[in-house]
């Protein structure tokens, strides 16, 4: 009995199984890489999304600060002996305290 057995087919299976691996981890990689720019453009658009809302509550918070300092100052405009009288209150009762812990 004779064995036919083929040498080159072994490594005939054995290279298509290189060639599929080889093209799987190629594919896998460039799945990868397109999964990043996807990840990358994502964020990009969080990010200017996010910029736009900060630069927008800046804005909100600048014009309550300019409201409460014109309203700030009409009231002292309108009372001025009082607005002066509160803030020596405040004042000595600051000094007092700051003193009395020292």
């Amino acid at each position: 009995m004779s064995a036919n057995y083929d040498s080159t087919a072994g490594a005939d299976k054995g290279n298509r199984g290189a060639r599929s691996f080889g093209e799987q981890s190629s594919r896998v990689a460039e799945e990868v890489q397109e999964l990043g720019r996807v990840a990358l453009t994502s964020a990009g658009e969080a990010a200017t999304t996010l910029k736009a809302k900060g630069q927008q509550a800046l804005e909100a918070g600048r014009e309550k600060a300019k409201t409460a300092k014109s309203q700030f100052d009409d009231v002292v405009a309108e009372h001025p002996l009082k607005s002066v009288l509160i803030a020596l209150g405040v004042g000595v009762a600051l000094g007092y305290a700051l003193r009395r812990r020292s």
